[in-house]
């Protein structure tokens, strides 16, 4: 009996520790702008829920579990209560990691596999926000069970039924993880099949005919995605740009997004050996090496052609679990050096974490916006009668400042002409207040941002309201890529003032 219960020890373990650090202080970073639609869509009726996702092109699975989990919520800030919801997923997905892919794995690959998932430093991060990301990776994670469990007895109506639903389910949480899996598990299938079997076509059938209702609006999706709308990339050149984009997400995976200064030059001596780890692990599942490839390049291709790099990590959590599970394995089958390698990379981890929660050295400092910060100084010194707000739109998160300030003229400044309808509006007698929101690095087109402070300061009598000051992290990382910026300030408010 006692050898029954022992391998659930090490789970509920994981369990109490992974919950402890995703439920502490779950009001630590500030609401961003994704996070601001996963409340709006939450709260709205089912029809108009559906409509507005639809048009945000998001598949509705996550949104319609959020409408319902948010009813429940009590009195006060539903954002906390949100990012419950993810927490609550990624708590199910540590179980079925365990059950569905780790159950009959050697027990060292099983213990690592669980600590690093337990301690991955990217997993808090994108676990505590209010979006799919941690439905997505349980999604995923059932799915390749079910593929692997259907290749294994490709006759059963059973296995090919629980396949064609949990991948119907994947696919109405998000596109990219949906379609992915259906790549990598129909590679998987046909490489286990004698000859390719009619069920195969069957289940794909089912999971077409399930996912009708909303071919459409991925079709939509499909052309929008052509077109990269809006993405900002930081070379001309596409083959260096997914380079970088390839080696924030390893950097992601590996170490999280909050890294003190100190480990900067720790993690880029670790880089080649966790790589080599990884590379040893992915040679020992031969039967499933060549699926997960698959899977991961075309997530990766759908990924970055849609984000920017900064972006990348969170749309691909999904992939952690593959990612770690073959660090594990690499870990088992190299136990000498693995063992080293392993530890070094928990011990990084928990560097991250801690780190994490100073909520200081975050890499993607969007995520550090104190927006209602910035909102409450706004509301408190100023009267919507004679007060204009005007926006670093490239750089902050216009809608969350919006929303925080109901009632107020709020301008976000993106392109020349929307400068000039700024103007027009100063030019109002009645405008007595001017607040400009920027940060220190101006990227709209002409310095336009920059120019309009200028302006401000010489009919107005100006004052600087300091946020949030760059980490020596994000200082070390601009000096390296010769970013300049014009304050030490990473987060800005001037309060301007007719005399």
């Amino acid at each position: 009996m006692t050898a029954v219960r022992r391998p659930y020890v090490w789970l509920i373990l994981c369990l109490i520790v992974q919950a402890a650090l995703l439920t502490h202080r779950l009001d630590l970073l500030p609401m961003w702008g994704d996070e601001l639609f996963t409340l709006r869509a939450a709260q709205q009726p089912i029809g108009t829920m559906l409509e507005t996702v639809r048009g945000d092109v998001h598949p509705p699975l996550y949104f319609l579990l959020a409408h319902y989990w948010i009813q429940m919520a009590p009195s006060g800030d539903a954002l906390p209560w949100l990012r419950l919801l993810s927490v609550l997923f990624t708590l199910l997905s540590t179980i079925a990691l365990d059950r569905l892919w780790l159950k009959h794995a050697p027990p060292s690959v099983r213990s690592w596999c669980l600590a690093l998932w337990t301690f991955s430093a990217c997993l808090l991060l994108y676990s505590r926000m209010a979006r799919s990301y941690s439905l997505q990776v349980l999604g995923f994670v059932v799915v390749c069970w079910a593929a692997w469990r259907w290749s294994q007895e490709l006759s059963s109506w059973k296995r090919l039924l629980l396949w064609a639903g949990s991948l119907a389910a994947l696919l109405y949480t998000h596109y990219v993880p949906g379609n992915a899996a259906w790549a990598g598990a129909n590679v998987l299938l046909l490489t286990n099949a004698r000859r390719p079997p009619w069920r195969l076509l069957a289940g794909n059938l089912i999971v077409l005919a399930a996912y009708l209702p909303w071919v459409v609006t991925l079709a939509s999706v499909l052309a929008v995605w052509r077109a990269k709308p809006g993405l900002l990339l930081i070379t001309s050149n596409s083959l260096f740009e997914s380079s970088v984009k390839s080696a924030y997400w390893f950097f992601s995976f590996s170490y999280g997004e909050a890294i003190p200064v100190w480990m900067l030059p720790v993690t880029a001596l670790l880089a080649i050996p966790v790589l080599w780890l990884l590379w040893t692990g992915a040679r020992a599942g031969r039967t499933w090496v060549v699926p997960a490839a698959v899977t991961a390049l075309i997530g990766f291709a759908g990924v970055a052609g849609w984000v920017s790099y900064a972006f990348g990590p969170a749309r691909l959590l999904f992939l952690l679990p593959l990612a770690l599970l073959a660090i594990a394995a690499g870990a088992h089958y190299a136990p000498r050096a693995g063992t080293v390698i392993a530890g070094a990379l928990l011990a990084a981890n928990l560097v991250g974490i801690a780190s994490y929660f100073q909520a200081r050295d975050l890499l993607n400092i969007g995520y550090l916006a104190p927006m209602d910060r910035i909102a409450r100084d706004i509301a408190g010194s100023s009267s919507p009668a004679d007060t204009i707000v005007l926006i670093d739109g490239p750089n902050l998160s216009g809608v969350v400042l919006e929303y925080y300030l109901a009632g107020f003229s709020t301008r976000q400044i993106f392109t020349p002409q929307d400068a000039e309808a700024a103007r027009r509006e100063l030019a109002n007698p009645a405008i007595r207040h001017v607040w400009l929101m920027r940060n220190p690095r101006d990227v709209t087109p002409g310095n336009i941002l920059e120019r309009m402070g200028t302006e401000l300061r010489g009919s107005y009598q100006g004052r600087l309201h300091p946020y949030v000051s760059f980490s020596p992290t994000h200082k070390a990382l601009m000096r390296a890529a010769g970013v300049q910026v014009s304050s030490d300030w990473m987060y800005a408010a001037w309060e301007f003032r007719k005399p």
